[in-house]
């Protein structure tokens, strides 16, 4: 028989598959064990035991770990302002980490701010995705619009509905009825040498002449008073009128024709509040007066745009047919079967005039009142083509739908061709289609010239059309699944109507999806179409916008020194593996995500040689214990080590963690385990927060936190010897308590009538009362190879083991105890025995100090 020694110097591979127990040719098998349970890998390779759960918090919810009761969410202001978020099945719980190291939970919210029931619901809690900046989180499902936890102060959230910014759109409205006069308002003039002339609004004309305008170009800002606000706060419009000669120079970007008024309406909602409204003169104005005035006209009482994406989901043909163009309670019909009970709320544009759905009639018919009216505003300047001698006019009107016959109304035009405005402004219809973008009508008169011209029109039909949208986001169509902020914007991915679509808000507007005109700041939409069904799951900014879906992992690219724009957004397929409903996080430089099937965990990394993403899979060596992860965060160097942790809490209640260190090539799977099972976990920098059940299936918020080996563990003050534990554990329960210094155990204590007896410790201040945990290791069976071949399979002994420890102050080898008090060095255990699978087993039972550096074994072959 031959004696060998060997060495196993390093875990840094962690726990391994016993699928691998016969490649003892690989590197990794010397370096790994068969079970590493509560102990947590170095980055130098040795074990450490892992620390203790503390506990925060009872939520008096019971259940289990394959439950869903509650999903933590980390919420982050600044280093002194952080907070864990538990949405829970109608709930929220908000909790502050306090300077001094202690959580306390400071908001518990059951209603919105209008009073409202939330829409959380735990069948889908793990489902949920969030988004913060600064004092904002978005909370997004498909089955609810996305909600905002709004913090206002230190100690106070609230929760209400995400809305999207709204204006009244100036150029529709020029009616100045109900002029009310109110001298609230003051007149503000910028003068040439930059001072500023106050005078207050009377009623009457401001000012008139010259001289109160060069060359250059001037300001008037119009100021109301907060307390001002007519009609005890209903929503009004402040008018501004310019009355003159030669004021073509350009008013506010609109072009307005020589000898023609212009109104600008500012709209506001807020009972009390400042308005301004800037008017800019680019050139010498002629005989020109001001007037401004107050309005109450109901016609603005509604803002007549939402900034929100809008899609054509009806089928090719479809028509909608208003029954006017103004009004409440208008029909809406459309050629086939489109309406459900589900579109009353919802907004549909005609034309991009918005008409609130109100009432639902049938499958074709529901009801809705016209925001404003149903003009469109052409987005051709001088769209209106004369012809000399001609009372037909060509319109240049983009996509207009429209049909030989269909009345229209031309609102807004200047005079072209001769033809003055009473003949071009008119009501007539549509006498010829030319092509989708074209079409004529017949002015009150001829023209004395061939020109284009008109300014800016409008046009006003209710005519059926196919020229119709409904907005993205909605009961109906369902909400965003994903959301994130990338590059200044806020992004939402995927509905039920419109799974594999991603939008994204205006530049630093995250309230604004308007596409407008596609200038570098304005909203993205983006569609994946692979050729796959992509059901957004996850989107995740990091090099680039990285979007994982149900059936493969794509991204938004990145352009070096330059911004992502409407103009060069695109979307590209990667990898065809697909996303569990876990949510992605980054560690050591890559995305860390669950395949779809629950049982492989992969990093998707940018790949410089290949110039794309790949989908490495991270978990093979230890697939063992991928069981179907529920919710995964990472802790920077977490469990008070300088390595980053990816912590995943699965259906069975373990929790398995994963390090990673790329640049010195290593990778470790351990397992946590206790006396019940985890739930959700979230990390904010190097601190770990998890929920946890205990063995009564009652759910407890913990934080892994110091080196006590206890779980679920208080600490208590000795009083009068009989102290409290009620707060956390029921009668009957058997708890381990540990002396405050961390090092003396002093056994297990049964609790009776919410108490524990420490009488017989009375030496002793403060303690930590908890659950105690098992630590163990279990080798790879321990091979070498001899003369004549690996002794795999041979029956073969271990007669001696040499441990090497550091602060450990318990453990057993292969079942014998060999340090009973705190030791550091190496420690020599006989051991007696053959089999063909001969192993070293450490553990530690008791609530104390481990740590393992490396172990020599003595193989008789």
């Amino acid at each position: 028989m031959q004696k060998v020694r060997v060495p196993i110097n390093s875990f840094q591979y962690g726990e391994i598959s016993d699928s691998l127990l016969m490649r003892t040719d690989s590197p990794v098998y010397a370096q790994s064990a068969q079970r590493l349970e509560n102990l947590i890998v170095m980055g130098e390779g040795a074990v450490k035991k892992r620390t203790g759960l503390k506990h925060i918090y009872d939520y008096s919810l019971t259940g289990s770990s394959s439950d869903n009761q509650s999903h933590l969410f980390k919420f982050v202001f600044d280093d002194n302002e952080e907070y864990v978020i538990s949405v829970e099945n109608a709930k929220v719980r908000c909790f502050r980490l306090l300077t001094d190291g202690t959580v306390s939970l400071v908001t518990t919210i059951t209603s919105d701010v209008d009073g409202g029931a939330l829409p959380f619901d735990d069948d889908y809690l793990q489902e949920y995705t969030a988004a913060q900046y600064g004092d904002v989180m978005f909370i997004s499902h498909p089955l609810f619009a996305p909600r905002m936890l709004v913090r206002t102060s230190l100690t106070n959230f609230e929760l209400e509905t995400y809305s999207f910014d709204t204006r009244g759109d100036t150029s529709l409205l020029t009616d100045t009825a109900g002029t009310v006069d109110d001298d609230g308002i003051t007149l503000l003039k910028t003068n040439a040498d930059g001072s500023i002339t106050s005078f207050p609004f009377d009623g009457a004309l401001v000012s008139s002449g010259a001289a109160r305008f060069g060359d250059e170009a001037r300001r008037i800002t119009v100021y109301l008073n907060n307390n001002s606000a007519p009609g005890n706060g209903m929503p009004f419009t402040i008018n501004i009128t310019i009355i003159g000669t030669n004021i073509n120079g350009g008013f506010q970007n609109e072009i307005i024709p020589t000898n023609q008024g212009q109104s600008v309406l500012t709209y506001t909602s807020t009972n009390y509040f400042k308005t301004v409204t800037v008017i800019e003169v680019s050139q010498q104005i002629a005989n020109f007066s001001l007037k401004a005035g107050i309005s109450a006209d109901r016609r603005f009482y509604q803002p007549i745009v939402t900034y929100q994406p809008y899609t054509k989901f009806h089928g090719s043909g479809v028509t909608l047919n208003p029954s006017a163009v103004s009004g409440t309670g208008i029909t809406l019909t459309t050629s086939t079967n489109y309406w459900t009970s589900d579109h009353v709320g919802t907004i549909v544009r005609y034309h991009k005039s918005e008409i609130l759905i109100t009432g639902y009639t049938s499958a074709t018919v529901v009801t809705g009142n016209v925001t404003d009216s149903l003009a469109a505003r052409l987005t051709v300047i001088n769209p209106l083509r004369t012809r000399d001698g001609s009372n037909v006019v060509e319109v240049t009107h983009i996509n207009h739908g429209l049909k030989n016959g269909d009345a229209i109304t031309v609102q807004n035009a200047a005079a072209t061709g001769g033809i003055n405005t009473g003949n071009l402004n008119v009501t007539d219809q549509v006498r010829s289609v030319i092509d989708d973008n074209t079409y004529t009508y017949q002015a009150g008169g001829n023209a004395s010239s061939s020109e284009d011209g008109g300014g800016i029109v409008t046009i006003s039909c209710h005519a059926p059309t196919t020229e119709w949208d409904e907005q993205s986001f909605s009961a109906v169509r369902g909400y965003p699944a994903a959301v994130v902020f990338h590059e200044n914007r806020l992004c939402f991915g995927g509905t039920l109507a419109e799974p594999d679509t991603i939008w994204m808000s205006k530049l630093g507007s995250f309230f604004n999806f308007d596409v407008g005109t596609a200038a570098d700041d304005e909203s993205i939409n983006l569609v994946a179409a692979t050729g796959d069904s992509h059901e957004i799951r996850y989107m995740t900014s990091n090099r680039d916008l990285q979007v994982f879906t149900s059936t493969g992992e794509l991204y938004v690219p990145t352009y070096l020194n330059q911004a992502i724009t409407p103009t060069n957004a695109q979307i590209r397929m990667q990898t065809p593996y697909g996303t569990e409903f876990v949510a992605p996080a980054s560690i050591d430089g890559a995305t860390i995500f669950v395949q779809k099937n629950g049982r492989i965990i992969r990093e998707y990394l940018y790949s410089d040689s290949e110039d794309a993403y790949t989908a490495s899979a991270i978990s093979t060596l230890a697939s063992h214990l991928v069981e179907s992860p529920k919710y995964l965060s990472v802790a920077h160097s977490g469990f008070g080590l300088p390595d980053s942790y990816a912590a995943f809490s699965l259906n069975n209640g373990d929790l398995i963690l994963f390090s990673s260190n790329r640049a010195e090539r290593r990778a470790s799977w351990t397992r946590a385990t206790t006396a019940g099972g985890f739930g959700s976990v979230i990390a904010l920098h190097d601190r770990l927060f998890a929920n946890v059940y205990d063995s009564n299936g009652k759910l407890h918020l913990c934080e892994f936190d110091s080196n006590i080996g206890l779980d679920f563990y208080i600490y208590k003050a000795y009083g009068t010897g009989s102290v409290n534990v009620s707060s956390v554990f029921a009668n009957g329960s058997v708890v381990d308590v540990i002396e405050a210094d961390g090092n003396t155990y002093l056994g297990e204590f049964t609790v009776s009538a919410g108490v524990i007896n420490l009488t017989a410790h009375s030496a002793f201040a403060n303690f930590y009362i908890g659950k105690k945990f098992t630590a163990k290791l279990v080798t790879n069976p321990i091979d070498a190879s001899i003369g004549n071949g690996p002794s795999t399979g041979t029956t073969r002994g271990i007669t001696n083991i040499i441990v090497d420890v550091k602060s450990t102050e318990s453990m057993k080898v292969n079942s014998n105890d060999v340090i009973a008090s705190s030791f550091t060095g190496k420690k020599e255990v006989k051991t007696l025995g053959y089999n063909r699978n001969p192993q070293v087993t450490i553990e530690q039972d008791k609530p104390l100090g481990l740590q393992i550096n490396g172990i020599v074994a003595e193989l008789i072959v």
